[in-house]
C-alpha cells in the first residue's frame, strides 16, 4: 500500500504540475476545457500506474508503454486535435497569451502533463531514489513557468500546495519515518522558500522581466504595413488612401485606435512591436485605476485597413489568425492575409481621473533620445517647464502651451505639410501652426525629453450618432500616452482644436459626443508645486520621475517572514519529536525517548546535561529530584534489563517525564522558560 500510496502521490503532484500552464490560457485555475484536459491525461497516467502498483508483477516496459499509449489517446480525444497534435508546442512557442484552450496548444499541455504524471508514478513504483519522482513533475512545472511568463500569475496557494506534495512524496518514499532533524529542516527549506517567492520574487533587485521561453523563437508573424502608420497620415486625411468604417459601440465618443509607434529616430515614429499569432482571446493590459471594457462592432465597408480598430486595448476578438503585439495590444493583419471586413472587439479602456493623474509619478523613458533633442526644441521645453518642479506639472505645462496659450493653431488647411521629425517639429513651433500629426509627435518627444515614458497613437475620431459611428480617411487623428506608475498608459491629446486656423473642403463635423472623455487632462490647469525637478534633456531621466526601484519593503517583508518562519520552525521540530519519540512502537525505545527528553530539557534549563551522562550523574545534577530518580530506574531497566520490555513501562516513564519537566519550567521563571521554548541547541543532537 504504501507503493501504491507514493504512486498516487506523484501522480497529484504532476497534475498540479500541469495546472501551472494555467496562465498560458488566462491563469489559475483557467478556463474549463484546460483544467479537464489536464484532469483527464493526468487521471488516465495516475491510473496506469496504480495498477502497476496493485500488480507488482507486470513489468515496467509494459507499463511505461501501455501507459503511454493511454496519455496520447486520452489528450487527443478530450482537446481533439488529432495528428495535429504535433503542431502544439510550436505554436505554443510563437503564439500570443493567452492561447486559447483548443486544437494543438491545449492538446501538447495535456500530454506533456500526462506523460510527465506517468514518469513520476513510474518511478515512484519502481525506483528506489525517493528523489526520483518529483523530477518530472517539476521539469513540467519549469517549463510551465517559463511559457507563461508573461501571463498572470500564479495564485498564493500554488506555491504552498507544490511544496506539500513534494514533502510527501519525499516522506513516502523512506522506509522509516524521516528523523526530525531532517523534518525540521526540509519543512523550514521549503517554508523559507515559499516566503521568498511569494514575497521577495516579484520586487528582487536586480530582477526584471520574468524569463519567458517563448523569446527564444522569433515571433512568426510580419504586419502587412511595412511603413510607419503615421507616414500614411495625410494620403488618410486626403482621401486619397479610402477608407470606411461603420459600426456600434457601448461606450459612444471615444477615439478608436489603429496603431502604436513607440520608436523614434529623429525622423519617424515606427511601430517596434513584437507580433506573436493571435486567438480569440488577447493579453490584457496591466491593472490600472479605473478601466472600462468597450464592447464594439466594426465593419470595413470601403478600404483595406493593415490594422484592426478598437476602442482601446483589444481583449477579444471574433477573428483568429491576425497578429497581435503584447506590449501595445495592437492587432496587425499578418502580411499575404486579407484584411477582416466585418469582426466584433471587446476592449479595455484606461479612464484615469484628473485628480489621480496629477498627483501620480509619470515612469520613467525606457529609451534615451537617439538623436537628443535640437537645442531649438530643447529650449522651448525648459522655458516651458520653468518653475515646475514635480514632472506631472512639466507634463500639463507642455500640454496647456499647446493647447490653450492661444498662440499655437490647428491647421485645418487643405494643403498642410506632413511629417513628424524633428525637422517638422522645429517648423511648428515657428509656425505654431500644425496638424495632430505635428502637436502629437512634439508632445511625445518633449515628454520623452523630460525622461517620461511617452508614445504616440494614431487611430480615428468617429462621427457618432448614438451609439454608432462612421469613420472616413478624414477623420485620422494622432494623439499621445504617457505611462504613470499605477495608471499604466493614459491619454494625452495636445492638439488645440478649438483654435483652428484655414479650412478644407472634407473638414470632418464636429463629432456628437456623449461627456466621455479620452483626455483627462482637458480643461486642466498646472499643479503647482510637487516633489524633485526632473532634466528636460535626452541625456537620462530626470529625478523626479521614481525609477520604481523602492523595494526596501518587499525586501524588509521577506526578512521578516523568514525570521519568523524560522524562530517558529524551533518549537515546530521539538513538538514533532516528542511525538515520536512517545509514538515510537518499540517500548524500550519509548521508555529511552523519554529520557532523552528529559535530558533535553534540561539543558535548556541550563543544567550541564548531555548523551554523555550516566543516569546517575543526571539525577545528581538536580538533587535527587524523586520523578527524574524513578524515571532513571525505568531507562535502567529498559536498557539493561533481560527480556522484552513491558508494554506499560513507556506510560509510566513519559508521565515521569512529564513532572520532570513541569518542575523545571517552574523554576526556570518566565523569562527563562520562553528562552527554553525557542532554544535550537536540543535539535542539533537529533537522536
Amino acid at each position: 500500500m504504501r507503493r501504491l500510496a507514493r504512486a498516487v502521490l506523484a501522480g497529484l503532484l504532476g497534475a498540479l504540475a500541469g495546472l501551472g500552464f494555467g496562465p498560458v490560457f488566462g491563469g489559475v485555475p483557467g478556463p474549463a476545457p484546460f483544467v479537464t484536459a489536464v484532469a483527464a491525461c493526468a487521471g488516465a497516467a495516475t491510473l496506469a500506474v496504480a495498477v502497476a502498483a496493485l500488480v507488482p508483477r507486470l513489468p515496467s516496459t509494459v507499463v511505461s508503454l501501455a501507459g503511454a499509449v493511454v496519455v496520447v489517446a486520452t489528450a487527443i480525444a478530450v482537446t481533439g486535435s488529432g495528428a495535429a497534435i504535433a503542431d502544439g508546442p510550436w505554436r505554443l512557442l510563437t503564439g500570443a497569451l493567452p492561447a486559447d484552450p483548443t486544437g494543438p496548444p491545449l492538446g501538447a499541455v495535456a500530454l506533456f502533463t500526462g506523460l510527465a504524471t506517468l514518469f513520476a508514478g513510474l518511478l515512484a513504483a519502481y525506483a528506489g531514489s525517493p528523489l526520483a519522482p518529483v523530477v518530472p513533475p517539476l521539469v513540467c512545472l519549469l517549463a510551465a513557468l517559463g511559457l507563461g511568463a508573461s501571463g498572470p500569475p500564479l495564485p498564493g496557494w500554488y506555491a504552498p500546495a507544490v511544496v506539500v506534495l513534494v514533502l510527501a512524496v519525499l516522506f513516502a518514499g523512506q522506509g522509516a519515518a524521516p528523523r526530525p532533524g531532517v523534518l525540521a529542516m526540509v519543512a523550514g527549506t521549503g517554508a523559507v522558500a515559499v516566503a521568498a517567492t511569494l514575497l521577495l520574487g516579484p520586487a528582487a533587485p536586480g530582477s526584471g522581466e520574468p524569463a519567458d521561453v517563448r523569446t527564444l523563437v522569433s515571433a512568426p508573424v510580419l504586419p502587412r504595413s511595412g511603413v510607419s502608420p503615421l507616414q500614411q497620415y495625410l494620403a488618410l486625411r486626403d482621401e486619397t488612401l479610402p477608407v470606411r468604417v461603420t459600426g456600434t459601440t457601448s461606450r459612444p465618443g471615444g477615439v478608436l485606435r489603429m496603431a502604436t509607434l513607440s520608436r523614434f529616430d529623429g525622423t519617424y515614429w515606427t511601430v517596434s512591436g513584437d507580433f506573436r499569432l493571435a486567438g480569440r482571446r488577447l493579453p490584457h493590459p496591466p491593472a490600472g485605476s479605473r478601466q472600462a471594457t468597450v464592447t464594439s462592432r466594426i465593419r470595413v465597408e470601403s478600404g483595406d485597413p493593415d490594422w484592426v480598430l478598437s476602442p482601446g486595448r483589444t481583449t477579444r476578438l471574433t477573428v483568429a489568425g491576425l497578429g497581435v503585439d503584447e506590449s501595445t495590444g495592437d492587432v496587425a493583419v499578418p502580411a499575404g492575409t486579407a484584411s477582416p471586413t466585418a469582426y466584433d472587439t471587446t476592449s479595455v479602456v484606461n479612464q484615469a481621473d484628473v485628480g489621480v493623474l496629477l498627483s501620480a509619478e509619470p515612469a520613467p523613458a525606457r529609451d534615451r533620445l537617439t538623436p537628443p533633442m535640437p537645442a531649438a526644441i530643447r529650449g522651448f521645453v525648459e522655458r516651458t517647464v520653468a518653475g515646475k518642479p514635480s514632472a506631472a506639472g512639466q507634463l500639463v505645462a507642455l500640454y496647456q502651451r499647446f493647447k490653450t496659450a492661444g498662440d499655437f493653431r490647428y491647421d485645418e488647411a487643405k494643403d498642410v505639410p506632413g511629417g513628424h521629425g524633428y525637422y517638422q517639429i522645429q517648423h511648428l513651433l515657428e509656425t505654431k501652426r500644425g496638424t495632430s500629426e505635428q502637436y502629437a509627435s512634439a508632445y511625445a518627444v518633449m515628454a520623452r525629453g523630460l525622461g517620461v515614458d511617452a508614445r504616440v497613437v494614431m487611430g480615428f475620431r468617429p462621427e457618432y450618432q448614438g451609439d454608432a459611428f462612421t469613420v472616413t480617411g478624414r477623420d485620422v487623428d494622432a494623439w499621445v500616452e504617457v505611462r504613470f506608475a499605477g495608471l499604466g498608459w493614459v491619454t494625452i491629446d495636445p492638439s488645440p482644436r478649438g483654435n483652428t486656423i484655414g479650412t478644407r473642403e472634407n473638414r470632418p463635423r464636429t463629432p456628437t459626443r456623449t461627456g466621455q472623455v479620452d483626455d483627462p487632462l482637458k480643461n486642466t490647469t498646472p499643479r503647482r508645486g510637487g516633489s524633485t525637478r526632473p532634466r528636460a534633456s535626452g541625456d537620462g531621466p530626470p529625478s523626479g520621475v521614481s525609477r520604481s526601484d523602492d523595494v526596501w519593503l518587499p525586501i524588509g517583508l521577506t526578512a521578516a517572514a523568514l525570521l519568523v518562519v524560522l524562530v517558529l520552525s524551533v518549537p515546530g521540530a521539538k513538538t514533532v519529536r516528542r511525538a515520536r519519540r512517545r509514538r515510537d512502537r518499540s517500548p524500550r525505545r519509548a521508555v529511552l525517548g523519554a529520557w532523552w527528553e528529559t535530558v533535553d530539557r534540561m539543558r535548556e534549563a541550563g543544567l550541564p546535561a548531555g548523551p554523555s551522562l550516566t543516569t546517575g550523574q543526571a539525577v545528581a545534577l538536580t538533587d535527587g529530584m524523586p520523578e527524574l530518580s524513578a524515571l532513571a530506574t525505568m531507562v535502567d531497566h529498559a536498557a539493561y534489563a533481560p527480556g522484552d520490555t513491558t508494554a506499560d513501562l513507556p506510560g509510566q516513564a513519559w508521565e515521569a517525564a512529564g513532572e520532570v519537566r513541569r518542575r523545571l519550567r517552574a523554576g526556570m521563571g518566565r523569562r527563562g522558560r520562553l528562552r527554553a521554548f525557542f532554544d535550537p541547541r536540543t535539535l542539533l543532537r537529533p537522536r
